[in-house]
């Protein structure tokens, strides 16, 4: 199963685990090698959540598959491990077999594991994520459980057509801009700013300008993330300019003397170019910068 996006290695115990097995023999030895090669991870990791995390990664594939939308977090791995240790690897899969994780929280699958009934938190549980959610619609599509975001949302009636469609485009940007949020919450609101500057700037680009980041990596927060990918456009025809005048945002446009055609954007056009602008000014304003704004 995949990695848990937003959560730090060494809170992920999936993750944590992949990164051991991909160094072993290579970069580390033994696990007491790995521990000393990763001391200056952030969180710290310690000898207990790796020694957790390798437990959990052995378990069978039919216990991990039901952790694939509800993830395995530090306290869904300490579970995992003290039922392995009470009923065994092969008397899990065999219960695993039997349980359909659909719409459930970890710990009513745990639960369900351990032979206990499946109570739903008394407390309202947060939405998932739109990669989560994008993920569980995929695999509901694979396992037939629907055929389609209408059917969907008739099976699982907590689910709202235009928020699953969201979730969906967002699941669908270029794997270069989602491979930068590996490791930090893609929330729907990032998302959605990502899909309307894929929208101004085209996939191409947007792609071309996250993998440059890949090539160059560096703990960037959310909004840094964002206002790299929002830098200056090449060949972008009529360059566009956004400065601060007091109170005022001044839009200047400047094209070929004898190109002048370059000036006839579409609403269309402009609408994410000057949505852009603003998102940049945003995140300068935040970063204590008001120079005028890069070209677009």
């Amino acid at each position: 199963m995949p990695p848990v996006a937003g959560m730090p290695i060494s809170r992920d115990p999936i993750a944590l685990a992949d990164l051991y097995y991909a160094g072993l023999d290579k970069n580390w030895n033994n696990q007491k090698e790995a521990l000393a090669a990763m001391a200056r991870f952030s969180p710290k990791v310690t000898r207990e959540a790796l020694s957790r995390a390798i437990s959990v990664s052995k378990l069978p594939k039919e216990v991990l598959r039901l952790f694939e939308v509800a993830g395995i977090w530090s306290r869904t791995a300490r579970a995992l491990v003290r039922l392995s240790r009470k009923y065994g690897a092969t008397a899990l899969e065999d219960r695993a077999k039997a349980i359909d994780p659909t719409g459930r929280s970890w710990n009513e699958i745990i639960a369900l594991l351990d032979g206990r009934e499946a109570v739903p938190p008394k407390r309202v549980v947060g939405a998932p994520s739109a990669l989560s959610l994008a993920a569980q619609y995929k695999q509901g599509l694979a396992e037939g459980r629907w055929t389609s975001i209408h059917s969907a949302v008739e099976v699982c009636k907590v689910w709202r057509r235009q928020t699953l469609s969201q979730a969906i485009a967002i699941s669908k940007l270029p794997p270069e801009v989602l491979e930068l949020f590996d490791y930090r919450p893609l929330t729907f609101s990032i998302g959605a700013t990502l899909l309307r500057i894929q929208k101004a700037l085209g996939s191409q680009e947007l792609s071309r300008r996250a993998a440059e980041m890949l090539k160059a990596p560096r703990r960037r927060s959310t909004d840094e993330i964002v206002a790299s990918l929002l830098r200056a456009r090449a060949n972008a025809g009529a360059n566009m300019t956004v400065r601060m005048d007091g109170t005022e945002m001044v839009f200047v446009f400047k094209v070929p003397i004898d190109e002048p055609e370059e000036l006839l954007f579409t609403a269309e056009e402009m609408g994410p170019l000057i949505e852009i602008a603003i998102m940049a000014l945003r995140a300068r304003k935040k970063a204590g910068k008001l120079k005028p704004l890069s070209k677009f």
